[in-house]
């Protein structure tokens, strides 16, 4: 039985909470209503009253909602492409061909200065500085010489040249001069104009007042000279050529003119060149040859 009352009691609270909310809606229904309501009459105050009565409406409840957590996704904008007014071509995987190779050019053969009127089909060109001489093998072109051998530095008389040649002033002479044949205390090198090998019999007479002034003798000279070079000579005349000039025989003119083997000093008329060189110029040669010397 002691459980009745409570519940009356707890229906009674109920319907006035229920009452008291219902009052509060319609208040604050009057508030917020998009409908409008009569104002109601207002009396106006009296003269002696100094007080004024003012009504504040309970402050409306406003849950804020919580902010979404979805973000928008943005719509893809399609931007025009620029036209461009010039493609830039695009690289060819094939490698580009390579340029045919040129040609070489053939480097022109130098030419000699060989002097006027000589048209000898091979000359031996000495140009000459004091006791030193630079020489060249030159052949015939048509109308002009070209260099075959050299250039080769040697040497001529220890007095430099001279075109008035005298015996025994160790001068070379200035002219053109055929080549003839050749000798040695060494075998022949291939020296197309002939070749003799010497020993100590061999001699070239210098005696210019013998008939047989600058001819190749042996000996002994049975009063036929009075003078004449040995040509059993190392190494200077290893190798060695002559040179035609006094053919002749002009006594006092000169003699024993050869082309040999350098010593490395002027010599006493001849013309000299190392023997290397000097074999090559040889073998060259062919019938005909002039040395031509200035």
């Amino acid at each position: 039985m002691s459980g009745v009352p409570n519940r009356v009691g707890t229906r009674a609270r109920t319907a006035a909470v229920v009452a008291a909310a219902t009052a509060l809606g319609l208040l604050a229904a009057g508030c917020g209503s998009d409908q409008q309501e009569a104002a109601p009459a207002t009396t106006p105050p009296s003269p002696t009253s100094t007080a004024t009565t003012t009504t504040t409406a309970p402050p409306r409840t406003t849950t804020a909602r919580p902010p979404s957590t979805t973000r928008a996704t943005p719509k893809a904008t399609h931007r025009p492409s620029a036209t461009r007014s010039s493609t830039k071509p695009r690289p060819s995987s094939r490698p580009a061909p390579k340029p045919s190779p040129r040609p070489s050019p053939t480097p022109s053969a130098a030419t000699c200065q060989v002097p006027a009127g000589v048209s000898a089909a091979q000359v031996v060109l000495v140009t000459s500085s004091g006791s030193s001489a630079t020489v060249r093998a030159c052949r015939r072109s048509g109308g002009r010489y070209l260099l075959s051998l050299g250039p080769y530095a040697g040497h001529v008389g220890r007095n430099g040249v001279s075109s008035a040649k005298r015996e025994g002033d160790l001068r070379t002479p200035i002219g053109t001069f055929p080549l003839r044949g050749g000798f040695g205390v060494r075998a022949d090198p291939g020296l197309a104009m002939g070749w003799f090998r010497v020993d100590s019999r061999d001699v070239w007479v210098d005696d210019s007042g013998s008939s047989l002034y600058n001819t190749h003798q042996r000996t002994p000279a049975d009063g036929r000279w009075s003078s004449a070079e040995e040509l059993l000579n190392s190494p200077a005349y290893d190798y060695a050529q002559v040179v035609g000039y006094n053919e002749s025989r002009t006594p006092g003119r000169g003699s024993a003119i050869f082309f040999h083997v350098d010593l490395g000093h002027g010599t006493a008329g001849c013309i000299s060149l190392p023997a290397g060189p000097l074999l090559a110029v040889m073998q060259w040669e062919r019938p005909g040859a002039v040395m031509s010397i200035r």
